[in-house]
């Protein structure tokens, strides 16, 4: 069962803002929505409003409903939980995915993304991002350069080595 967001897909938008969700991305959000049943639509989530994101944070139902719950065990009036609120319920869609899976953006979530006839669809694991095509690169050369600083530059540094010596200092047994 799929449960995670993987790989990247190269989508048209028409003008009207419509755009077709990867057929693995759907299965996805099917499996991660327990309120989903067959016949009916999954829920989806898309966040556009932090300053500092280049792209539409895409979560599944169950994913915002984490998120949700989180938010409320935050102290109220704090600074934290007024950005949360303002992050993950004004500056965020609840949208249905039509029957042929495809999606309506909204004018702001196009804005955000200055989406002009294709959007980029990239998996992250619990949640997908679309941008626009150009802003791709320079995410790979974010990551290029996390992973620089990360390995100290060493040549042979290796992310996946890093995160079992990671959890192996927690004494948490990865997942199989």
């Amino acid at each position: 069962m799929d449960r995670r967001f993987l790989g990247e897909s190269l989508n048209k938008v028409d003008g009207k803002g419509r755009v077709s969700i990867p057929a693995k991305f759907r299965r996805v959000l099917q499996n991660c929505d327990k309120d989903y049943a067959p016949g009916g639509a999954p829920r989806l989530y898309i966040a556009y409003g932090d300053p500092k994101k280049t792209y539409l944070e895409c979560l599944s139902g169950d994913a915002f409903d984490q998120i949700d719950q989180m938010i409320q065990q935050l102290t109220p009036g704090s600074p934290l939980k007024k950005a949360m609120s303002y992050l993950y319920y004004t500056k965020c869609d609840a949208t249905l995915l039509d029957d042929t899976g495809r999606l309506v953006l909204s004018q702001a979530a196009r804005e955000k993304i200055d989406v002009d006839g294709e959007a980029l669809f990239q998996g992250h694991g619990d949640q997908f991002h679309i941008l626009k095509p150009s802003e791709a690169s320079a995410a790979d050369e974010d990551y290029e350069a996390m992973l620089a600083e990360m390995g100290q530059d060493d040549a042979y540094f290796d992310p996946l080595a890093a995160a079992y010596r990671e959890l192996a200092a927690r004494k948490v047994e990865p997942a199989e």
